[in-house]
């Protein structure tokens, strides 16, 4: 159905004074450590949308240090260098879903992408985004429900480490409208939540429906000082999906 490759990356951790982009506490495995972990702990303890909101408006200042130094996340960089070789025109149009503080959309600029529109939930993660002058266009935006954002849209969409326990499978249906046909969708689930929340059945469901090809699914570094992977997904729209 579609080509599933194991792949290790050696990535170090990113310096300290590179914020992260994205919500990367969805699902944990492996041993965490000191401060990192109380933060992930209390990530995954989060139930109600409210206190989603209010826990990352309350955490944007620290996110970016409690993240790179304490827990080694490099999805954002790992996810930008996998869309890249499917998105050959530099200005494309491009939407971060859930782009946190902004380390995905960070990552493109530094491929050379001018046209990266963000979108998060969180003013305070926003807020932060805007102030690394990659973004084109910033916005509010709950991506457990219909986005204000047209049909085909942009040529991408990347959502890094936001998918899982409070962003559900359905979620990738959004993902998908807003690409053009021939576009191309990139996400990453950290492994633990890719099972347990669903998002592989909703991958081969995408694809039998006929709207995607799954042009990749592959394990690879997500929390490098965790010891901890995740999966990443490259989808090519085809059309509009079937309801």
């Amino acid at each position: 159905m579609y080509r599933q490759r194991r792949r290790h990356l050696a990535y170090n951790a990113p310096d300290t004074d590179k914020g992260s982009g994205t919500h990367a506490g969805e699902g944990r495995d492996g041993d965490c450590m000191g401060r990192g972990r109380d933060f992930l702990e209390r990530i995954y303890a989060l139930e109600d949308e409210g206190d989603v909101r209010s826990f990352y408006d309350e955490a944007a200042a620290k996110y970016d240090d409690i993240l790179l130094e304490e827990i080694g996340y490099v999805s954002p960089t790992v996810c930008a260098e996998a869309i890249a070789p499917h998105l050959p025109e530099k200005s494309a149009r491009i939407i971060d879903l859930g782009c946190g503080t902004g380390l995905a959309g960070a990552a493109l600029s530094t491929l050379g992408y001018t046209h990266i529109d963000g979108i998060d939930f969180s003013n305070e993660m926003l807020a932060a985004a805007r102030g690394r002058g990659c973004y084109t266009n910033l916005a509010i935006g709950d991506l457990n429900a219909r986005l204000d954002v047209a049909d085909g849209a942009y040529a991408a969409a990347l959502s890094v480490g936001v998918l899982g326990q409070h962003v559900l499978p359905p979620a990738l249906d959004e993902c998908v409208r807003i690409v053009e046909p021939g576009g191309i969708v990139c996400f990453s689930v950290n492994e633990r939540a890719f099972e347990g929340h669903g998002f592989r059945d909703k991958v081969d469901a995408l694809v039998d429906d006929g709207g995607v090809t799954c042009l990749a699914l592959t394990k690879e570094a997500y929390h490098v000082k965790e010891n901890i992977e995740g999966w990443v997904c490259l989808l090519r729209v085809e059309g509009k999906q079937s309801r």
